[in-house]
């Protein structure tokens, strides 16, 4: 089915006529030759339709794909929705990214094949090494870009852990800083409480406390009613690392907060990996 083909079915769908669609955008007759697949109009008049007929790209092309996302698309999501501390999903992940790459060039998911493979070596001895190695390239070439975009954003986030602890911070604060940009784009909220998230835990690493305590405090008192279940746990169980190691305790009720809400939905992966973070920090 071609992109006409579909416009034509979401304007019938929506009872538009073609004169009302394309007026001040198109004649009607070069709409009619695109939705009959007869020739193609440029990129602005096609953003322009989608307006008016109040449907954004993605959901265009989600339809266009008979209500499924393209390929390209779906390797995107699934890479940034896996769990990094998962080798069968990383695996996995990256035998879907290669099969792709083995027929369409994309300079994206080449660099998606390289986090992936970067991200399995830490599985290994000599790991970090190796895969500080593989993503210096990556870090090197975006490092130079005067701006940085959804899609760097979100690959930056998948390779902090990478690099050393201050570095990573540093790059982590300039993420922040950047995305401010973007304050009133509601599709990078979740990707700005994730880059905090990871702040919090590096600032943990260097022993810098006070500093993560704010991080986290902010989320939990700006974010709490809209922070997704798993951050919101990780949250809860990294204040209670920040406060035992400023001010150790035999109370723990961050904590039992975040036990609680993982016994609710009954995730035990999610209980294992804030129990074992939280054994690394507090002994």
């Amino acid at each position: 089915m071609t992109y006409g083909t579909t416009l034509k079915l979401i304007r019938k769908n929506k009872g538009y006529s073609q004169q009302y669609l394309a007026k001040g955008i198109l004649s009607q007759s070069s709409f009619s030759k695109f939705e009959h697949n007869q020739s193609d109009i440029n990129f602005v008049a096609f953003h322009q339709l989608l307006e008016r007929l109040n449907m954004t790209y993605n959901e265009f092309s989600f339809i266009h794909e008979n209500f499924q996302k393209d390929p390209k698309a779906q390797l995107i999501q699934d890479f940034f929705s896996l769990s990094y501390n998962s080798k069968l999903e990383l695996k996995k992940i990256l035998a879907m990214i290669e099969d792709y790459l083995q027929h369409n060039e994309d300079l994206f998911l080449e660099d998606l094949r390289i986090v992936c493979t970067a991200l399995l070596h830490l599985w290994y001895e000599q790991g970090m090494e190796n895969a500080r190695e593989l993503v210096s390239p990556i870090w090197e070439r975006m490092s130079a870009l005067h701006n940085w975009y959804i899609a760097d954003f979100l690959l930056l986030n998948s390779i902090l852990y990478v690099f050393p602890t201050e570095t990573a911070i540093e790059i982590s604060k300039n993420m922040l800083q950047r995305l401010k940009k973007y304050k009133q784009f509601e599709e990078v909220r979740h990707l700005k409480t994730s880059v905090q998230i990871n702040v919090s835990l590096l600032l943990i690493k260097s022993e810098q406390y006070n500093e993560a305590l704010q991080i986290i405090n902010q989320l939990l008192n700006n974010q709490l009613k809209t922070l997704p279940y798993v951050s919101l746990v990780v949250c809860l169980s990294r204040k209670e690392i920040c406060l035992q190691k400023l001010k150790p305790s035999n109370e723990t009720p961050y904590l039992s907060k975040a036990i609680e809400l993982v016994k609710i939905y009954n995730d035990d992966s999610l209980l294992q990996t804030i129990t074992l973070e939280f054994g690394q920090y507090i002994h």
